[in-house]
Order: structure tokens, then C-alpha cells, then sequence
């Protein structure tokens, strides 16, 4: 009983801190707390030694170009809505945001896998560990200004600075095998679009031909001849509109704006042509040259080879504007020049970045001599408690 109240009174004690105590207590176990501390910082030397380096190597590239990748200043000259249409279809550029995210995607990587070999580098059969461990050796990070960064790291610095430049390259495979397939599949558009329209346009030229011959070189007056010339024009505006239309319409929705616009181009335009077959102004000018005679007036003979002239117009507008989109679309389909600009090529780092062998060291010193401390202090408490167990 005598015992038990002794160490209650020990354990309960509330004296002022005795460092000196606490000093002794350290002298006392000085030889423990050597011992441990110096197996810890030996330990922590031999085991620093056996980690390997760590490099890193990075690779910058600039942002997409917002005018479009390929061929924009040519593209733009084109008459209407077929220069956005161009850059848009042809492969204007896409966002940072999404460079990243093919970047990051299985595709990027799977190539990257199969082309060095990292399978067997990664000692895996599996491709999706393979895919993970890939993914855990890269970060891509994206500025304010847009610029993209490529960090890779591995224990080789040849493999870091290879596969930073590999990532870079994939990327611009990728995104030029995606414009080139939209060049490919607008030149075959519009290629079997052109076909047709010199066939009409041949046939067209044949039949004036063919009704001047007949009718011996009808002539038609100045007035009528702008008549027919400017609703030729506004119908083959009428049916390069619809082309765009139906070029737009093979990858994108109905409810597209672009599309919702063409089609509002399109009713204004035959709103317009109807305006002038009719013989209404085509505009808010009272003056007489605002003023078109109804092709209903025009007679019988003229009106006819007028129409033919009309028809012919029709299709040459028709002819050239397809034309030009048809040039376009080869020099895009042709284009093998790099899309992805390049800032900074990854390099052979020459220091690496990890691990921190003098700060593993320390740390583990530190944390085995509060170890050593705190096991002093529990054998003191241990040898206290014994001590006011003891009979007396």
C-alpha cells in the first residue's frame, strides 16, 4: 500500500524543471545515445549511396497560333466565308489546353512505349504499367502566356532528354496527321465537287456556242448585259454559299453557328436575286442605276442567250472559287513542316536534380538522436519507477 502511494506521489509530482537533471540523465546514457545516432548516420550514408541520381531534362514549345497552323495568310484571301471556313477546316489551332491533353493521352504515350522500347526498359509486360510509370516520369505544365513545359525525369539524362524531344515530336505527328486529313478530305471534296462544275461549265460554253451559231450572234444591249451579269453573279455566290454549307455540314451539326450564318448568307442572297428578276431596287437609292429592268422585259431571243451568258457566268465564279479552295487543300495535304514550334529543345542535363543526399543524411541523424534522447529518458523513468517499487 506504502509502495503504490509512493509512486502515485512520484508520478504526480509537480516541481519545477531541473534541467540539470535532464543533463545528467543525458550523461548518464551518453553511450546509448552515441551508439544509436552513429548506426543512424552510418546507415543513412550507406543507403544515400545506393540511390540512384535523379536527372531531369525539359522541353518548351510555343502556343498554338490563333490565325490557324497552316497556310492562314493565303487561306484568308479567299473570296466570302471560304477563307474561316478554310482555316477552320483545314486545322486552325487548337488551345494550349488541349495540346496538353493529347500530350497526356495513351496515344502520345503508347507511341512513345513502342518506339524506345520502355516495356522491356520498365521490365513489364504490361502496357498500362508501363503507361503509369511513363506518366509518372513526365509533368507538363502550361504558362500564363500559353508557353508549354515538358519536365521529364529518369536516372539516365540521355533517356530524361530523349523522351522530353520524343513527346514534342509525337505531338507534332499527331497534330499534322490530323490537319493533313482534313487537307486530304477537302481535297477529295472538293475535287469531285470541281469535276461536275467543269462538266456544267463546259456544257454551258458549248450551248452559247451552239445558239450563236444557231442564231447568228445574237447581241444583247448594255443594260441587259449587266442584268444578266449580276444575277449571274449573285447565283453563283448563291451556290459557292451552298458548297460552304455542305462542306461545313460533313463534320459539323446543323446548329452550328457558322452553318446558321451560311444559311441566313444564302436566304439574303436569293432574297437579293429575286429582287432583281423582279426588277425591284436592291436597295434604299432611289437612283435609276439602282434600278433593274425585269429579265421578263428582255426579249424573247436576247432573253434566252441572255440566261446562257447568265448560266456560263455561273459556273465559271463557281469554277474559280472552287479552284482556289482546291489549291489550298493540296498544299495543305502536301504540307510537312513542322506544326508544334519548338522554344526549347530538351537537353543531356549534366547535374542532377536528386536525391538530396546530405539533407537525407542529416534528417536521419537528427530523427534517430531525438529517438536515442526519448529512449533515455523512458530507461530513466523505467529505473525511477523500479526504485519506488522496492519494499522499504
Amino acid at each position: 500500500m506504502a509502495n503504490r502511494q509512493n509512486v502515485e506521489e512520484y508520478i504526480n509530482k509537480e516541481d519545477e524543471i531541473n534541467l540539470l537533471d535532464y543533463w545528467r540523465v543525458l550523461v548518464k546514457h551518453k553511450l546509448l545515445i552515441g551508439v544509436i545516432t552513429i548506426v543512424a548516420f552510418a546507415g543513412s550514408v550507406i543507403y544515400s549511396l545506393t540511390l540512384p541520381r535523379i536527372y531531369i531534362s525539359k522541353a518548351s514549345i510555343l502556343p498554338p497560333q490563333q490565325e490557324g497552323s497552316v497556310g492562314s495568310g493565303i487561306i484568308s484571301q479567299l473570296p466570302g466565308g471560304w477563307g474561316s471556313l478554310a482555316g477552320g477546316f483545314l486545322g486552325s489551332s487548337t488551345p494550349s489546353g488541349v495540346w496538353m491533353a493529347i500530350l497526356k493521352s495513351e496515344t502520345i504515350r503508347d507511341a512513345i512505349i513502342n518506339h524506345h522500347n520502355l516495356m522491356k526498359t520498365f521490365k513489364t509486360n504490361s502496357m498500362e504499367d508501363a503507361r503509369n510509370i511513363l506518366g509518372g516520369k513526365i509533368t507538363i505544365e502550361s504558362s500564363k502566356e500559353g508557353i508549354i513545359t515538358l519536365s521529364v525525369k529518369d536516372e539516365d539524362p540521355n533517356m530524361a532528354a530523349a523522351l522530353a524531344n520524343a513527346f514534342v515530336e509525337e505531338l507534332d505527328k499527331v497534330n499534322k496527321g490530323m490537319v493533313t486529313t482534313a487537307g486530304r478530305r477537302t481535297r477529295i471534296f472538293v475535287e469531285e465537287r470541281l469535276k461536275d462544275v467543269k462538266i456544267d461549265l463546259t456544257k454551258a460554253e458549248e450551248t452559247i456556242k451552239a445558239f450563236q451559231e444557231r442564231n447568228r450572234a445574237v447581241q444583247l444591249d448594255a443594260q441587259s448585259t449587266a442584268v444578266m451579269g449580276a444575277i449571274g453573279s449573285v447565283k453563283g455566290q448563291i451556290m459557292a454559299k451552298e458548297v460552304e454549307l455542305q462542306t461545313l455540314l460533313s463534320y459539323a451539326t446543323p446548329n452550328n453557328p457558322q452553318a446558321e450564318l451560311l444559311k441566313t448568307q444564302i436566304e439574303e442572297l436569293k432574297e437579293k436575286l429575286w429582287e432583281m428578276e423582279e426588277g425591284k431596287k436592291i436597295s434604299d437609292n432611289p437612283s435609276p442605276k439602282d434600278i433593274f429592268i425585269p429579265t421578263a422585259k428582255i426579249p424573247n431571243l436576247s432573253l434566252q442567250y441572255a440566261r446562257l451568258i447568265r448560266d456560263a457566268k455561273v459556273y465559271q465564279t463557281l469554277y474559280e472559287m472552287l479552284t482556289q479552295q482546291y489549291e489550298m487543300a493540296r498544299i495543305q495535304e502536301a504540307k510537312d513542316t513542322p506544326t508544334v514550334q519548338v522554344l526549347d529543345t530538351a537537353k543531356v542535363p549534366q547535374k542532377s536534380t536528386g536525391p538530396r543526399k546530405r539533407q537525407v543524411v542529416m534528417l536521419s541523424s537528427a530523427i534517430a538522436a531525438f529517438f536515442a534522447i526519448f529512449v533515455a529518458f523512458f530507461l530513466e523513468y523505467m529505473e525511477k519507477l523500479r526504485t519506488y517499487k522496492k519494499p522499504t
